[in-house]
């Protein structure tokens, strides 16, 4: 007799393009340490990385299944003074990214099924993503715009040596009004098969119902499934010119699937109402953004120097092969050793 284990999965729709990508946030990440003792390392390392990968994906991680990175169509850069210019690199930006976001599927895959996140499994995810390209102009359009709101606001008051409080004021207060904004048009641009269709996000519908006793009506908001064109580059260099993009890819074959655009909007406009009240109450204090010059995500260059950078080290069209996704998963392992090592040291005492 055969005994099949049966696998620990998320569940997920093979029709889900599961499209993702960051914004830069403020405040620690709230994630309590309790009954967790063996994964507190990991849970602080959350709490202080203001890298935010957003919808956080942790279903496709564990599952070794593929997503779609988002890629904005120009270099992320914002002049912070007369003479200096902040830039957004990439590769360490996606590096932390993917730290936080298999550290998340760690958490939640060992609170889910008492299980660890396989090695095998996150090195098949990111096999299968970083070849992928999904046309989303108007998300595209709207995380550089983030990016560059941070560069803005946020870096340049560290640089001025500025009121940091009231900065992350005005940079949660912006990509508020933007999400709201969004929301209230209920359009996103589409292109599929080289045709650009405006599409709403989101379905209305009236609802009456009794409440003790009293009839009451509501509005209730559907979230539409949308289209996304997907686009394989089968493991090949993406162009270097970002403006050749467009053309590398027609050339390939593509799949069309679906993803919830209102899903983006709807979670970032609450982190950054939440972030709001955070501000108003006092409690917490900023992630300082010198975690971000440390680690090389952000980087200033003079003005006059800007024409001799190299546009394609910085832009978000190529394959990311520098990415090290084993260095995460060997800490995540290290996490869970130093803890059985600890519990064998407090036995002996």
């Amino acid at each position: 007799m055969i005994i099949i284990k049966p696998t620990n999965k998320f569940k997920t729709y093979k029709s889900d393009a599961a499209p993702f990508f960051f914004f830069i946030d403020v405040f620690p990440t709230e994630y309590s340490n309790k009954n967790k003792p063996n994964l507190i390392h990991l849970v602080n390392s959350i709490k202080t990385n203001p890298i935010m990968p957003l919808p956080m994906r942790v279903d496709r991680v564990f599952n070794g299944e593929r997503s779609v990175l988002i890629r904005p169509k120009e270099l992320i850069s914002f002049p912070v003074s007369e003479d200096l210019t902040a830039i957004i690199n990439p590769g360490p930006l996606i590096q932390f990214g993917f730290e936080k976001l298999l550290y998340f599927t760690e958490v939640n895959s060992r609170t889910k099924f008492f299980t660890s996140l396989s090695p095998q499994r996150a090195l098949k995810w990111w096999q299968a993503t970083k070849s992928l390209y999904g046309h989303l102009p108007s998300l595209e359009e709207d995380f550089s715009a983030f990016l560059r709101a941070y560069l803005h606001i946020i870096i340049k008051a560290k640089i001025l040596e500025e009121d940091l409080d009231s900065a992350a004021k005005n940079y949660c207060e912006l990509i508020a009004d933007v999400c709201k904004k969004r929301m209230e048009q209920n359009n996103v641009l589409v292109e599929v098969k080289g045709k650009q269709e405006n599409v709403k996000m989101y379905k209305t519908k009236e609802v009456s119902y009794y409440k003790k006793f009293k009839k009451t009506s509501e509005t209730q908001h559907r979230p539409e499934l949308i289209d996304i064109e997907v686009f394989n580059s089968f493991q090949e260099t993406f162009p270097n010119a970002v403006e050749d993009h467009v053309n590398h890819f027609r050339k390939k074959d593509s799949t069309v699937l679906k993803y919830i655009p209102l899903l983006f909007y709807d979670d970032l406009l609450e982190c950054m109402l939440q972030n709001l009240k955070r501000l108003e109450e006092n409690k917490t204090e900023l992630l300082d953004p010198s975690f971000l010059f440390e680690r090389n995500i952000i980087f200033t260059q003079k003005s006059k120097d800007l024409e001799n950078i190299r546009m394609q080290d910085y832009s978000w069209f190529n394959s990311f092969n520098n990415i090290d996704l084993n260095s995460i998963t060997r800490s995540i392992i290290k996490t869970h050793e130093d803890f059985i090592s600890h519990l064998g040291i407090e036995k002996l005492r």
